[in-house]
């Protein structure tokens, strides 16, 4: 018989054996996990800020032309227009939009569909959005919609979640981010989600859905977010548990190299349809080798969970009650009238005193 630590290594064919003792290894990543934890729940908001610094995506000089300066920019005339990304010169574009985020973004998984707003007066990227895969696994939603495990299976289809939602700098300061917010379940947006994906099969499972897109969720960093108050189409639902491995970042590289040491199952399934989070599943398989807790996943920060539906007939569609649908959401340009008429009217006073 092996010792508690070897046995805590066995799988079915062998004992994997680490180049150090062990406990050495275990006690050195917990102590560095404790370190992390700490300096997050002292400032989360910086900590996250430089996690973001390191993640995201750097700003491309090249696209400057398109990021408006202050001065640059005249509110009263300003005219949109939704683009969906479909080139490399809207996707470097979009990408340097991400640079100015002070949250790590996860781009998600599986399908993606990538908006800019621009506002075409100026020629300047005004806001960006980006949609994928919902979470297969999410209770606060699961709860809320009321489905069984095989109605999810077929309708989770129809949801989107976004990833990554706001205006960036100058456009920030006219509560340009509550006009993305709206974008993202307008009629156009629905449009192209069916013009992309009907007829087409789903990887998993080989089948071809009603390709309609009735639903669309996010989930606010650090809980409950003005972005969202006053924005009747988004519900918030909850907080989420605040697991994650986005503080852990930095150990990533540590803790690949010992899940290749360990030759850990999860190593081998990082294709699409091995589930929603690589990352989390290594680690997780290395913590739980190594004996130690899932409670290191947990940041405190619990997440603000939305739900958007865009259709009268959203719960009764994801349960697979129905195939009817009557959509409730408003066109792009409806979205940009109430903007205009609710929001930019509010902030043009502070925004002309800040210029002057």
């Amino acid at each position: 018989m092996g010792t508690p630590v070897e046995n805590n290594y066995k799988d079915r064919k062998r004992i994997v054996h680490l180049k150090q003792p062990e406990a050495k290894i275990t006690l050195m990543l917990i102590q560095e996990i404790k370190n992390l934890l700490r300096v997050l729940q002292e400032n989360p908001r910086e900590y996250m800020r430089q996690v973001a610094k390191e993640k995201n995506p750097p700003f491309n000089s090249k696209y400057e032309r398109f990021f408006a300066k202050k001065e640059e920019v005249e509110p009263k005339k300003i005219e949109f227009e939704l683009e969906l990304v479909s080139n490399n010169t809207a996707g470097e574009i979009f990408r340097s939009a991400m640079s100015f985020w002070s949250v790590p973004i996860s781009v998600g998984y599986g399908r993606r569909m990538r908006f800019i707003v621009w506002d075409k007066t100026h020629n300047k990227v005004f806001g960006i959005f980006g949609l994928c895969d919902p979470l297969i696994g999410l209770k606060v939603r699961d709860d809320y919609i009321g489905w069984d495990k095989k109605q999810k299976e077929e309708r989770l289809y129809n949801m989107m979640t976004t990833y990554v939602l706001g205006a960036v700098p100058p456009y920030n300061e006219l509560f340009g981010t509550k006009l993305v917010a709206l974008t993202v379940g307008c009629k156009e947006v629905c449009q192209a989600f069916e013009e992309k994906y009907k007829g087409k099969k789903t990887i998993i499972r080989g089948r071809t859905p009603l390709a309609k897109l009735v639903a669309v969720d996010t989930m606010a960093f650090f809980g409950k977010s003005l972005i969202y108050e006053g924005l009747p189409e988004w519900q918030f639902l909850g907080f989420t548990k605040g697991l994650t491995h986005i503080h852990l970042n930095g150990l990533w590289e540590k803790c690949l190299e010992l899940a290749r040491e360990m030759g850990v199952r999860s190593l081998e399934r990082n294709r699409f349809g091995h589930g929603p989070n690589w990352k989390f599943r290594v680690l997780r398989e290395v913590f739980s080798r190594l004996g130690i807790s899932d409670e290191y996943f947990d940041t405190g920060l619990a997440r603000g969970y939305y739900f958007r539906p865009l259709v009268k007939e959203w719960r009764e569609f994801l349960k697979g009650e129905t195939d009817q649908l009557t959509y409730v959401n408003k066109t792009f340009e409806e979205y940009v009238e109430i903007w205009k008429s609710k929001y930019l009217k509010r902030r043009l006073k502070k925004w002309s005193g800040k210029a002057s």
